[in-house]
């Protein structure tokens, strides 16, 4: 990375670190607090990064003496382009507020007009769900805040580019919970490191377009004539989609599937990561520039010149000539670029909008359009030789096959304990490890064995941390990953049921993510940074946040997958409702209600097809969705017999939990096997209510169990109240559906292990 670009990317991260000192210590402004505490406290001494945090805002930087080409420049119109997309008027009165904790951004999302804020907290203090409540932003947090900066700046070099991501996670790591902006005039709801993140993206792409415009002067194109700059396509907004995800990680038939399952998960959001730093690293960018990803999606903002454009196409041919010759056309990448101005960035005539959507069309068009002349050429000349084996598998037999599995499926294998017991995974210069694009390839590894062996290898390219923050050399980010477990096969996780052994499979998806990413926020308020925060808060959640979830209410199973907006679980059956109900009030309390989810939860024999299993289950989370959305839908598997039930979540909870079943559990307390022949033959009739012969029976077998003349008048009132009860469940349709369910979970429950 040029020196330079490397500065501006510094200077960006660190422009408004005197805000945090400012407001520690209220006698400077922070521009001044900043400059100082980065030259005396922290010891950087480079003079044009320090400019740049001195000379960002205009009241300092016009009647300063910094010569025309001064990088200061950059980041004061970056910074002015990062607030004009994160800053939104409010009609309240002028002044400052110093101790203002940050708001939510989900205050204003799909219609919300809350005023939730955070509590004042680092990244590494638990969920910090939205609040009502004003607690301070006081002193002494905003003290241990730059206390932590400087101990973790100490062991960064600014001005090696191989810590240029390192600075990034400090920021994210203490500044994530920090108002960007105290303006009582002003929607607090971006953070400081989101504001400093985007500055340093704006910043990055300006100094490249600059050059390849062969303008020096930067004084006068961006401060003296900065409107014109404004209106200028200065960037691009780049995007990439890997089709092929669902097959390539459900078309697997093999023992140990379940291994599968969670290696190809995560061998996907892999193989996005290194999608992702490898353009970054080509065009010499660093992650801040990287706007979302999740899911086999992303978002980033470059430069608008014709390298980045001519490279961008060089990569995504090259890594699609890869995906034929290992996967055929299982996976593609279709990718995609729009030019856009600062003004479009901003929002400021209503224009945002219209930058997603010409990227998706683009996407949509490739898509369609795939491969170039020169690769189906190579894919009708990939003949194999007759008599190959087949992997067992992955079904291929174009590859060398041992032990009847091809190379790559028994690395997934080897890798897949891996994903849930080390703590980083490394990229290598060579094809030693599990194959990646570009001759690279990824192993896992421990703390101890990076610093002492792989980060000094010649070898070595980048490495990435689980759910940790780290500093270091070429240590690209933190992967939040989903990797709660108690147990790793489903024979184990169906042994921890609560009645009969049976694992649950829970399979769920946000809806309407697309719709709220580009028009959740009203024309007014709909900006860059606002996406930018959004993706990042709901990637924490399903990424981070699903592991606390899942441990504090000691949940029997296992994160096969938890991205962006989806999750796939594994669990003890018993558990699998329970999760889901956690996960599903979460998520409603951490997004303020604007968001919703929609489940599938399948109910399955261990020993059953997993293939089968996670095609089920999607197939009941899509009939949550096409019911209405915000739903979940459960099925009960009997013998041969598969039924859907669909409920609202709160139907779930209370009519189906708290109210039928809780009523079976009282009824039939001591006398459970009593109770499960009689709901056997209830539930045969209640499935089919629609022959009136069938409704009679039903009141038939209800009246089979009334008490003796001679009983207690207890026992008698407790039968009237429980017949009468079921039939009227049994006449009315939302009833009788939400009975068949709680029958059904009663006798699971009550079901001895070895039952079938």
């Amino acid at each position: 990375m040029q020196k330079s670009k490397l500065k501006v990317i510094a200077g960006a991260l660190l422009h408004d670190i005197g805000k945090p000192a400012y407001r520690g210590d209220k006698s400077k402004n922070h521009s001044i607090s900043g400059y100082e505490f980065l030259k005396d406290t922290v010891g950087i001494k480079d003079t044009e990064i320090l400019e740049q945090v001195k000379y960002h805002h205009k009241n300092m930087i016009q009647d300063s003496s910094i010569a025309d080409n001064s990088l200061a420049y950059i980041t004061y119109i970056a910074d002015n382009i990062a607030s004009g997309a994160d800053r939104r008027k409010v009609d309240e009165n002028q002044g400052f507020d110093m101790d203002m904790q940050l708001e939510s951004v989900f205050n204003i999302l799909n219609g919300n007009n809350q005023h939730y804020k955070y509590k004042p907290q680092t990244m590494e203090n638990g969920i910090n769900y939205p609040i009502e409540n004003e607690i301070s932003f006081s002193k002494e947090i905003y003290k241990k805040i730059c206390d932590d900066i400087v101990d973790c700046l100490k062991g960064i070099d600014e001005n090696n580019s191989e810590y240029i991501n390192s600075l990034l996670e400090v920021m994210e790591a203490d500044c994530s919970f920090v108002p960007s902006s105290t303006s009582k005039n002003e929607i607090a709801d971006i953070s400081l490191y989101d504001h400093c993140k985007i500055t340093a993206a704006v910043g990055s792409c300006i100094i490249d377009y600059l050059e390849q415009e062969g303008i020096t002067n930067y004084k006068d194109e961006l401060y003296n004539n900065s409107k014109q700059f404004y209106s200028k396509k200065a960037f691009l907004m780049y995007s990439f989609d890997i089709s092929g995800i669902q097959n390539f990680i459900y078309t697997i038939s093999a023992k140990g599937s379940l291994k599968l399952l969670r290696s190809r998960s995560f061998y996907l959001e892999m193989l996005c990561e290194h999608l992702i730093d490898t353009i970054l690293k080509r065009l010499e960018y660093s992650r801040a520039n990287l706007i979302y990803s999740g899911g086999g999606h992303g978002y980033i903002l470059l430069a608008n010149t014709s390298k980045n454009k001519s490279a961008l196409d060089e990569i995504n041919n090259e890594i699609n000539h890869w995906f034929i010759n290992n996967f055929k056309t299982a996976l593609y990448v279709a990718d995609a670029y729009t030019e856009c101005s600062a003004d479009d960035l901003m929002n400021s005539n209503g224009t945002y909008e219209d930058i997603f959507r010409n990227v998706s069309k683009i996407l949509s068009d490739k898509k369609g359009n795939r491969y170039t002349a020169e690769q189906i050429l190579t894919m009708n000349n990939n003949h194999h030789q007759d008599g190959e084996r087949e992997c067992r598998i992955c079904k291929r037999s174009d590859t060398y096959i041992e032990n009847d599995v091809c190379g790559m499926c028994q690395k997934l294998i080897d890798m897949s304990d891996d994903i849930l017991e080390k703590d980083f995974f490394v990229v290598l210069n060579t094809d030693s490890g599990l194959p990646l694009p570009f001759g690279q390839s990824l192993i896992a590894t421990s703390a101890d064995t990076l610093k002492t062996k792989w980060i000094t290898d010649e070898l070595y390219e980048r490495s990435y941390s689980k759910n940790k923050m780290y500093t270091g050399r070429n240590l690209s980010t933190k992967l939040w990953v989903g990797d709660y477990h108690t147990d790793k096969e489903f024979k184990k996780l169906a042994q921890k049921s609560e009645g009969i052994e049976r694992v649950g499979i829970i399979r769920g998806d946000v809806d309407n993510l697309g719709k709220a990413f580009v028009s959740g926020f009203d024309k007014e308020r709909v900006s860059l940074s606002r996406t930018a925060v959004f993706s990042r808060k709901l990637s924490i959640f399903f990424k981070k946040h699903i592991n606390k979830l899942l441990e504090e209410n000691d949940i029997n199973g296992l994160i096969v997958y938890s991205g962006g907006d989806d999750i796939f679980l594994v669990c003890a059956w018993s558990d699998a409702i329970k999760a889901a109900m956690i996960l599903n009030e979460a998520l409603h309390k951490f997004t303020q209600n604007t968001l919703t989810i929609s489940v599938g939860i399948g109910i399955y024999n261990p020993s059953y097809p997993v293939a089968s299993m996670a095609y089920e289950s999607g197939d009941l989370e899509s009939k949550s969705k096409s019911s209405g959305r915000n739903k979940i839908t459960l099925l009960s598997v009997n013998n041969t017999e598969n039924e859907k039930y669909t409920f609202e979540w709160d139907e779930l909870k209370n009519k189906v939990i708290g109210e039928k079943k809780k009523c079976l559990e009282e009824y039939f307390v001591g006398q459970a096997e009593h109770g499960k022949n009689l709901l056997y033959n209830l539930l045969n009739y209640l499935r089919n209510t629609t022959d009136k012969i069938n409704i009679a029976r039903y009141a038939y077998l209800l009246a089979r169990i009334e008490p003796e003349r001679d009983a207690d008048e207890r026992i008698k009132e407790k039968y009237k109240a429980f017949s009468r009860q079921m039939y009227n469940w049994a006449i009315n349709k939302e009833d009788r559906l939400q009975l068949i369910m709680a029958i059904y979970l009663y006798v699971y429950e009550t079901r001895e292990k070895s039952e079938e």
